[in-house]
């Protein structure tokens, strides 16, 4: 090949590179975008208030909210999407003829997918109060986190949460109703590891019921601005009553981000 071919063959993949490296970054640009301008919340709840969507809302939204449903929010998407807007900007980088500009852009570009999963995390609707440990029963892991990171996001729940009860030896029985699937599921807060899905629910369970009212002293609402509506926050997130183990040493509630998803949460005191 001619160096005459070579230097054509190089503006042609740098172009298709820059194309496709746009493409794929569109999702994660979106979300980037929604969380830095810091618009999206009162552009929102300003024209809901008037009963009517400006375009200025639609166009800060609208972008993520696509990105969510059919990127974040499916796994495999999420992965295949990541991978390759990684590898199409390592190609333009070590083969391409980037100027300088565009260099920066694919560097960034790279940088703004690998640290992704570290900006969008899960988190509960709640966290313990001061004195108490928490467990997250239903915790959907680090790469499981975008995804109901993102559901959370565009106010989206797909499971319901409900306790039955607690065994006798402390295991802790809810159901998870996702879509038209029932589920029941065995915790074990002694050994969190001992996650089971069962097959029916057991006859025989225990427990008793923790007012709302109490529970709310052993919970804060996480991220809450002004920080002086927190307290007025909580009792929203948190779902029910809490069910307190036989041995009076755990108690298990619902938690639900506003419109969002649910979580089962155990939380234990420390002191």
């Amino acid at each position: 090949m001619t160096t005459r071919s070579l230097s054509n063959f190089s503006r042609h993949l740098t172009r298709t590179v820059t194309i496709l490296t746009f493409l794929l970054s569109i999702p994660f640009l979106s979300f980037y975008w929604m969380t830095s301008a810091q618009l999206i919340p009162d552009a929102v709840m300003a024209s809901s208030n008037q009963g009517w969507l400006t375009p200025l809302s639609i166009a800060l939204y609208l972008p993520f909210a696509v990105a969510a449903t059919f990127v974040f929010g499916n796994l495999c998407a999420y992965i295949l999407v990541s991978i390759a807007g990684i590898s199409i900007a390592c190609v333009g980088l070590l083969w391409g003829r980037p100027n300088w500009l565009l260099r920066i852009w694919l560097l960034l570009v790279i940088l703004g997918i690998v640290v992704f999963p570290f900006v969008l995390r899960y988190r509960p609707a709640l966290t313990s109060a001061p004195g108490y440990e928490m467990q997250v029963v239903t915790d959907p892991g680090f790469f499981g986190g975008i995804v109901k990171a993102s559901q959370n996001l565009v106010e989206h729940t797909p499971c319901d949460y409900q306790l039955i009860g607690w065994s006798s030896d402390n295991q802790l029985y809810y159901e998870a109703m996702c879509g038209t699937r029932a589920q029941i599921w065995r915790y074990s807060p002694i050994q969190p590891g001992r996650h089971t899905q069962i097959s029916s629910r057991p006859k025989e369970l225990g427990g008793y019921e923790m007012p709302k009212e109490r529970l709310l002293g052993m919970v804060r609402a996480d991220g809450v601005r002004p920080r002086e509506y927190e307290s007025v926050t909580r009792p929203i997130l948190l779902g029910s009553s809490g069910l307190v183990s036989p041995d009076g040493h755990w108690v298990a509630l619902v938690t639900q981000h506003v419109y969002g998803t649910q979580d089962v949460i155990v939380l234990t005191d420390t002191e």
